[in-house]
């Protein structure tokens, strides 16, 4: 995970802001993985990495960061934590905080009482830079909350972050530059359709009026200013969330006392038009987001209660609601409310739901889908600990140009990188396997080899196999510019198929261990894995059903001497490691 493993070694306006541009392939088209890491839980007692095969792992941390509504973990293009925020200050990847980063927001409110940022994108909006070791955050200050200010978020700040000064460790190079002060709702950030400048767009809180910048290799450009509708205009106080769709072409508000606006958004113009709003429910919340395939929007209403889909392409919007699930008052082991709270765009095409302030986690496993067939599972996972109500802002970082527009104008194109994850969605028939296409850049053909001689054409099979086994499946992806090939193993049979939603990550500890051997899992995810302890003969000395957080195996009558775990889920070996037995311990 950043290869975070215990987080210990996580490998104009126009105000002179330089950026490199790279002289060679551009980096910004190639599979960028800034999101592949999260950090989460009360005080981030935990992390959870997607750079296995797309299967999250989740692991526990031995560290302390306050936050509240807002924590963004960034990695490299290849998905190493390069550093986190609360929108307060920042830390590299070893937990140490960069040089210029102890205060990003000298004056706001929340940052000075209580260390943290308290926006649902208070953490900021990170752009990767235009060289690979540089990242902007656009920011959002918050003054006094209560009267007689005359505006609660007032102020936009831009830094600028450089990883590699400080021999690694990581600099702030430009910090709270102020590109407007106002009343405002939250910034967030699009792909520009030539596939390599971003647009920042601001609405305004107390004016329907949206602000816009472009930033460029040349700097940061604007603002703009369009003067049009916005229904969730709230004056003072603002409670809400935004976002682009992943295909950059909608654009969302989200606000828990005046509903949510839907936008189509010109990627090369930078302009809002055909407003929709969709007005509150009893007791709305902040919690809303688009399908991976931009086909679908997916709200949360009725404090919570109440997770609804709504049909994009539909003649109208509105009335193509289904309501997916509702809440059933079901409460996690702190007796914490395991409502609906807000949802996670994964890397491997799922939605996950923070649920609510408590301990739990909901998974829709398959969001491009129509009505109840998108998979919803409520309380998949138990994690260790409360995560409140924070959650991640990442913009779309896989989003290439809009080949053959008229703003196509830097000879960058569309070249497809392939991914894909497999499911076992019945599991009275194992050997057959759900694929679904995760590949990014817009390929339009999709060729899949299975491993057993069959083949097709659709973006997403449903193939069956004839008997259980080890398959190697390949999938290439293709379009009018380029193709790719990403392969990978496939484990088929009654207890081969990833089935769960996410693997934790065990610790096992203490090594060397004495009488004792403590097994601690920072999830539990309703099938328990099994422990198995084997001596240096490879004869099977121990085994453990892990039913709990914390899991002891009594060990006293065993030599000293070297051992071999393994972590098995469903029958599937998912981690290994290597234990001292002391008996002098």
């Amino acid at each position: 995970m950043y290869n975070i493993v215990y987080l210990n070694n996580l490998s104009v306006v126009m105000k002179s802001l330089i950026l490199l541009a790279a002289l060679c392939t551009p980096f910004w088209i190639v599979a960028q993985k800034h999101d592949y890491v999260w950090m989460h839980g009360n005080y981030n007692n935990f992390y959870i990495d997607f750079n296995e095969d797309l299967n999250p792992e989740i692991h526990l941390n031995n560290i302390e960061y306050k936050f509240s509504r807002s924590l963004t973990v960034i990695s490299d293009i290849e998905g190493n934590p390069v550093f986190y925020t609360n929108g307060c200050n920042i830390r590299n990847a070893n937990h140490q905080i960069i040089e210029g980063g102890d205060t990003l927001l000298t004056a706001d409110y929340f940052c000075n009482k209580w260390g943290y940022q308290n926006f649902s994108h208070g953490s900021g909006v990170t752009i990767p830079g235009f060289s690979s070791n540089e990242y902007i955050i656009f920011s959002l200050s918050q003054g006094d909350p209560l009267p007689p200010q005359p505006c609660e978020a007032n102020r936009v700040f831009m830094h600028i972050i450089d990883m590699t000064a400080d021999q690694g460790a990581g600099k702030v190079l430009l910090k709270e530059d102020l590109l407007i002060s106002g009343c405002f709702q939250e910034p967030t950030a699009n792909k520009h359709a030539n596939g390599r400048d971003w647009w920042i767009i601001l609405p305004d809180n107390q004016e329907e009026r949206f602000y816009r910048w472009l930033l460029t290799p040349s700097g940061l450009e604007g603002p703009w200013i369009q003067e049009f509708i916005n229904g969730t205009v709230d004056g003072y106080w603002y409670c809400g969330w935004s976002e682009f769709s992943p295909n950059g072409e909608w654009y969302l508000i989200k606000s828990c006392r005046k509903g949510e606006v839907l936008y189509n958004f010109d990627r090369c113009t930078g302009l809002l038009s055909n407003p929709e709003l969709i007005e509150k429910e009893n007791q709305s919340n902040f919690c809303a987001t688009f399908s991976p395939d931009s086909k679908f929007l997916y709200t949360i209403d009725s404090n919570s209660m109440v997770l609804s889909q709504y049909e994009l392409n539909a003649l109208n919007i509105i009335q193509s609601k289904t309501v997916i699930a509702r809440w059933n008052g079901k409460v996690d082991s702190f007796f914490l409310p395991a409502a609906f709270g807000y949802i996670q765009h994964g890397p491997n095409g799922k939605l996950y739901y923070w649920g609510g302030g408590s301990s739990l986690m909901h998974v829709m496993n398959f969001p491009n889908r129509q009505g109840l067939e998108c998979g919803f599972q409520q309380y998949a996972i138990q994690l260790p600990g409360t995560c409140f109500s924070a959650n991640l802002y990442y913009p779309h970082y896989r989003l290439g140009p809009i080949d053959g527009s008229s703003c196509d104008t830097l000879g960058i194109n569309n070249l497809p990188v392939a991914l894909f994850r497999y499911d076992l969605e019945d599991t009275l028939n194992p050997q057959q396997v759900t694929f679904t296409d995760v590949s990014s850049y817009e390929p339009t053909s999709w060729h899949w080899t299975f491993g057993d001689g069959q083949t097709s054409q659709d973006a997403n099979p449903v193939h069956t196999y004839a008997q259980g086994g080890v398959y190697e499946v390949c999938l290439v992806v293709s379009n009018a510019y380029a193709a790719d090939t990403f392969c990978r193993q496939v484990q088929v049979g009654a207890t081969g198929v990833h089935t769960l939603p996410a693997l934790p990550h065990a610790r096992v500890w203490p090594n060397p261990f004495g009488s004792t051997l403590s097994v601690q899992l920072p999830a539990l995810v309703g099938v328990s894995p099994e422990f198995v302890l084997y001596d240096l003969y490879g004869r099977v000395v121990k085994t453990a059903r892990l039913t709990d957080f914390d899991n002891q195996i009594p060990a006293q009558d065993l030599p000293s001497g070297l051992y071999v775990w393994q972590l098995r889920w469903n029958g599937e070996v998912t981690q290994t490691g290597k234990v001292v037995k002391n008996d002098g311990r």
